[in-house]
C-alpha cells in the first residue's frame, strides 16, 4: 500500500473516531436536560408540565387531576417492575381520551377503582395516554415502554375522529425511518441517541400537540374570561381574539356572524358552572372559522355519500397496519390485547343538536363515522380482539363534551364500565 493510501485510511479512521466521540459527547450533554426513561420515551415535555399553552391555566382549576406523575403521565406513581405479589396489571395506550385534562375522571383510574371495589386492591391500570398522538406513536409506546412494565393485558384506544393515517404512512411503508421523532423508537436518532432526540423534539416543537396548536400566550385563561363576559360582550370579544391571532384577513363582523348564530347557541355550552363545564379552546374557534371561510371538500362532506368520496381503501389499510402490528407484537409476547374503538360525538343526541348551526364544521364527524364503519369492516377480517364502543354510547345524552367531543365524566364512566368488563374476562383466564 502506498503512503498516500495509508494516509487516506488513517484519515477515514480518525474521522470516524472523532465523529463517534462527538456524538457520544452530545448524547451525554443531552442527558443533563432530557428526563430519564420512560418519561423520555413517552412525551417531549418534562414531567410536571402541561404540553400545550392552550391549557396553561390548568393549575388554578381545583377539579383537574394532578397534571403528571414522574413519567409525565396523568396517573399516580407507578413502578417499572410489577410489585411482588401484585394484582392484575393492565397498560392503557391512547390519546386524549385517556389523558384529557379538563375532566375529573380518567378511564384507567375508573377501571382500577372498579377492580379494587371488586375485591382486587392490588390491581393496576397504568395510564400511558398522551394527547394528540396516533397509531404510529401507540405502536412504539407499546413496544418500547408498555412491555417493559410486565402487563397482564393491554388496552389500546383508537379514536375514529383523528387517529386515521394516510396511504404511505402505514407500518413498514417508507424507505427510511424519520431522522428525529416524537416517538423515539420510530426514528434513527431516537434509537441511537435517545437523549439528543428528546432535546431536539422539545426545542424544535416537533411533537404533534405543539405543531397543531398555535402558541398564544395565556390563551386558555383569556378565552375562559371571554366566556364569562356579559352575553352582549362575548361574541365581539371572541371575534377580536380570533382576528388578532388566527385570521387577521377577516373582519370582526365576519367572525362574529359565525359565532352569533341561532341566538348565540355556541355560548350555551359554557354556562352551566359545573366543575367539568365546557371550555372555549383556541384550536376549536380557529377550526370553526376555517370551516366557514375556506374551500375544502372536507368541510362539505355533510352526508355519508360525500364522505365516501374522501375516504380511500389505502388509507384504511395503512391505519389497520399499525393496529395489526400492535396485535402481532402482543401475541409474540403472550400478552392479550384489546382494541377499543372510540366513536365520534355523533352518538350523543345533545352533541348532534348543538352543532346543527355549523354543518361545515360538523362534517368532520360525518367523515369520522364513515371511516369507522370502514375500519370495523376491515377489523372483522382479522384476528384482532376489538370492541366497538359505539354500541355503548349510542343515544346516550350528555356523554360527550360539545366543545371538543371528548367524554364528559358521564362518558368516562360508561367507557370504564365496558373496559372493566372486558378486562375481567382476561383476568379470569
Amino acid at each position: 500500500m502506498t503512503e498516500n493510501g495509508r494516509k487516506r485510511i488513517y484519515a477515514i479512521v480518525f474521522g470516524l473516531i472523532l465523529t463517534g466521540v462527538t456524538l457520544a459527547g452530545l448524547e451525554v450533554l443531552a442527558s443533563f436536560e432530557a428526563p430519564s426513561w420512560p418519561a423520555r420515551a413517552l412525551r417531549s415535555t418534562p414531567p410536571g408540565t402541561v404540553q400545550s399553552s392552550e391549557f396553561a391555566g390548568l393549575a388554578d382549576k381545583p377539579w383537574v387531576f394532578e397534571p403528571t406523575n414522574s413519567w409525565g403521565m396523568r396517573d399516580k406513581e407507578r413502578s417499572i417492575a410489577k410489585p411482588a405479589g401484585g394484582g392484575f396489571r393492565s397498560v392503557f395506550i391512547g390519546d386524549s381520551y385517556l389523558e384529557f385534562q379538563l375532566t375529573r375522571l380518567t378511564v384507567p383510574g375508573e377501571v382500577e377503582r372498579r377492580f379494587i371495589e371488586a375485591g382486587q386492591p392490588k390491581a393496576e391500570m397504568i395510564n400511558l395516554g398522551i394527547s394528540a398522538t396516533g397509531p404510529r406513536s401507540y405502536y412504539y409506546r407499546l413496544r418500547d415502554v408498555a412491555f417493559a412494565l410486565s402487563p397482564d393485558a393491554l388496552a389500546v384506544f383508537f379514536f375514529s375522529g383523528n387517529d386515521f393515517v394516510f396511504d404511505g404512512q402505514g407500518y413498514g411503508q417508507g424507505i427510511l425511518p424519520d431522522l428525529v421523532s416524537e416517538a423515539p423508537g420510530g426514528s434513527i436518532l431516537g434509537n441511537i441517541m435517545p437523549n439528543a432526540n428528546w432535546v431536539l423534539v422539545n426545542r424544535l416543537r416537533l411533537s404533534e400537540m405543539l405543531t397543531t396548536n398555535k402558541p398564544v400566550p395565556d390563551e386558555f385563561d383569556t378565552l375562559t374570561k371571554i366566556a364569562r363576559l356579559p352575553p352582549a360582550e362575548r361574541t365581539p370579544a371572541l371575534a377580536r381574539h380570533i382576528k388578532r391571532y388566527y385570521h387577521p384577513d377577516l373582519s370582526e363582523q365576519q367572525i362574529a356572524a359565525i359565532f352569533g348564530r341561532n341566538d348565540e347557541a355556541f355560548w350555551k355550552a359554557f354556562s352551566s358552572g359545573k366543575p367539568d363545564d365546557e371550555s372555549v379552546q383556541g384550536w376549536l374557534v380557529d377550526l370553526m372559522t376555517k370551516s366557514e371561510v375556506e374551500s375544502s371538500p372536507y368541510f362539505e362532506a355533510t352526508t355519508p355519500q360525500h364522505a365516501a368520496r374522501l375516504v380511500r381503501d389505502a388509507d384504511i389499510q395503512a391505519t389497520l397496519s399499525w393496529l395489526t402490528a400492535m396485535d402481532r407484537a402482543a401475541r409474540e409476547r403472550g400478552v392479550p390485547l384489546v382494541l377499543f374503538i372510540v366513536p365520534p360525538g355523533t352518538v350523543d343526541p345533545d352533541y348532534v343538536a348543538f352543532w346543527k348551526p355549523w354543518p361545515r364544521f360538523y362534517a368532520f364527524n360525518v367523515i369520522a363515522d364513515y371511516r369507522q364503519d370502514r375500519l370495523l369492516e376491515a377489523l372483522s377480517k382479522t384476528s384482532i380482539r376489538y370492541i366497538d364502543l359505539r354500541k355503548d354510547f349510542e343515544g346516550v345524552r350528555g356523554a360527550y363534551r360539545r366543545s371538543d367531543a371528548h367524554w364528559t365524566d358521564k362518558g368516562v364512566e360508561i367507557a370504564a364500565e365496558r373496559v372493566f368488563q372486558e378486562l375481567r374476562k382476561l383476568e379470569k383466564r
